[in-house]
């Protein structure tokens, strides 16, 4: 089973987690060991300290195709952020295809008013952005996507339990919603969406190191699925749309 993990950071937070993951060669190492070829990832700084802090270590993964930065933004009028061409310029000349963003914890909305300029310009060259649920909400995640209906959002760490009434019409209106593996552990889950959906609408995504992936590789190893549909889960579906992003 190949695997492309959408959703993995390191660095030493400013809250101790049980398992820390604080270099690169600990990212590589968690990835050997629960059997991950791939992953975009991102560093805790840009969300516990600051984003154009994280942002600033993603260096570090030049030399390691396996792993993929993502960089983190806030609005454009803000004095600590480029202007949308600036940051377009930066991920093209950067070599990064997906972009995250924590809005409750760098204190802004994520909507047209605050974003629209980079929301815009992420459709334009389908970019896919990244966005933790807790960071947004449904009813926010509802309004951003009517009002963006061609934005490509993933959003991870859905969290256990009664969370398919919220994702699943979203699946069904916008072609470009999906939703991560992180939390997806309800019995049969994955099956039930597919056999409903398709698999078109999940990404694998560990969220490393608050959770363990080895957990989520398993349950897709053992899901009721065809190998087809575990293939677009694990690694296709991101692929595509990795490979989708045009300059």
């Amino acid at each position: 089973m190949r695997i492309f993990d959408c959703d993995m950071s390191y660095g030493i937070g400013t809250t101790a987690l049980l398992r820390e993951v604080a270099t690169v060669d600990d990212v590589l190492a968690e990835m050997d060991h629960c059997g991950i070829d791939q992953a975009l990832v991102w560093h805790r700084d840009a969300w516990e300290r600051d984003f154009s802090a994280g942002n600033a270590r993603l260096g570090e993964l030049a030399e390691h195709a396996r792993l993929h930065p993502t960089k983190v933004f806030v609005p454009t009028c803000c004095q600590d952020m480029v202007s949308a061409d600036e940051f377009m310029a930066q991920l093209r000349n950067e070599g990064v295809r997906a972009v995250r963003a924590f809005p409750s914890k760098n204190s802004y909305l994520l909507d047209r008013v605050s974003c629209g300029d980079l929301l815009e310009a992420f459709i334009a060259h389908s970019i896919p952005l990244l966005v933790p649920l807790a960071e947004l909400g449904w009813e926010r995640i509802y309004a951003l996507m009517k009002d963006f209906p061609k934005l490509r959002l993933i959003v991870t760490q859905i969290g256990i339990w009664g969370h398919d009434r919220y994702f699943r019409p979203l699946m069904k209106t916008y072609p470009g919603f999906c939703v991560s593996t992180s939390r997806m552990e309800i019995g049969g889950e994955v099956k039930s969406v597919v056999d409903r959906l398709g698999p078109e609408h999940i990404v694998f995504g560990s969220g490393l190191p608050q959770h363990y992936p080895g957990s989520f590789v398993m349950m897709l190893a053992r899901a009721d699925i065809s190998d087809a549909a575990r293939d677009a889960i694990t690694h296709g579906n991101l692929e595509r749309m990795l490979g989708e992003v045009t300059w």
